[in-house]
């Protein structure tokens, strides 16, 4: 069921897929200071960023969030560098700090 994986491109070009028991939550640090991720889609079913989730990933440059996700907490995406896109939908809420040092957002 290729619906409930996190799709991950990183910066090599090669793509991997993410199985998760529980998908609800994005944990807390768990893509955190990963220098290879440059793109990330998370299934529908997400419904929580936690923080410093992709802290210091700073080749990340797109990130497609799913219609299901309600909040993007702390300094989730902080010092992505190179994040451009981060369309998240109107009813979610979003920690100020969350994409703190997205210079190109």
């Amino acid at each position: 069921m290729s619906g409930s994986r996190i799709k991950v491109t990183l910066y090599n070009r090669t793509f991997k897929e993410i199985d998760m028991s529980d998908f609800t939550r994005i944990t807390e640090g768990i893509f955190s200071n990963r220098d290879d991720i440059v793109e990330v889609a998370f299934p529908e079913g997400v419904e929580v960023i936690a923080p410093n989730a992709f802290e210091n990933c700073r080749r990340l440059e797109k990130v497609e969030f799913p219609k299901s996700l309600k909040s993007i907490e702390n300094e989730a995406f902080i010092n992505c560098l190179s994040l451009k896109e981060a369309d998240y939908g109107k009813n979610v809420t979003v920690a100020p700090d969350a994409f703190k040092g997205c210079i190109n957002l």
